[in-house]
């Protein structure tokens, strides 16, 4: 993982803390996605709420020559998340809550999208392995890591979150990810339902291109 230029020493020491709680207390998924990004040259930037229009958000840095790349060379996952960003707003990095959660998001976000470009990169000896999910997909894959590392955390601010954001739900057992309530929000929220709208492909989102 790489920072990108300017980024205050506060921020960056906020960024470090939130991905070793997610490798101390995230379940399996959690960390090797968190692994997988720190072993990579993932981009980490930040940027005000009011420039983000979000707590993070995720990307192809340059969609231009990821697809150059693409249609010349075999990427690894490695490699494709060389070709990713996550950007995280300062606000979001002043709560370690946010911030961890934020990551565990936005993590999931951009390990899709380097999936998408390392399939497209080995289309041609691969073409039944494309992965190009939508919208609908994503958001869904991010909902339920999230759900289940405020799960891990078990503190009552945390499931409190999820209850909120209807990713979670509570019975006499206890809280648990709640999926009818994940797409109650994707459909409240996005505008987003199965058999109905699923929103853009990752590709078309990013601006990647299988030639």
């Amino acid at each position: 993982m790489r920072f990108d230029e300017g980024i205050a020493k506060k921020y960056r020491q906020s960024i470090e803390d939130a991905f070793q709680t997610i490798l101390d207390k995230g379940n399996e998924t959690h960390r090797r996605t968190a692994r997988l990004i720190l072993d990579s040259e993932m981009l980490v930037c930040v940027f005000p709420v009011s420039k983000v229009r979000a707590s993070g958000l995720s990307g192809v840095i340059n969609p231009s020559e990821t697809n150059e790349k693409i249609a010349s060379e075999r990427l690894s996952l490695k490699e494709a998340l060389g070709e990713v960003f996550i950007t995280i707003a300062e606000e979001t990095l002043g709560s370690q809550r946010g911030a961890e959660g934020t990551f565990v998001h936005e993590n999931q976000h951009a390990l899709d999208f380097a999936l998408v470009i390392e399939s497209f990169s080995n289309a041609d000896v691969n073409p039944l392995s494309v992965y190009n999910p939508t919208l609908y997909e994503l958001e869904w894959a991010a909902h339920i890591v999230s759900g289940e590392y405020m799960l891990q955390i078990g503190k009552e601010e945390y499931l409190n979150e999820g209850l909120d954001l209807m990713i979670l739900g509570r019975n006499e057992n206890g809280c648990f990810v709640d999926h009818d309530g994940i797409r109650r929000r994707l459909k409240e929220s996005y505008g987003m339902e199965l058999g109905g709208n699923v929103g853009s492909s990752a590709s078309e989102m990013v601006g990647l291109r299988l030639d």
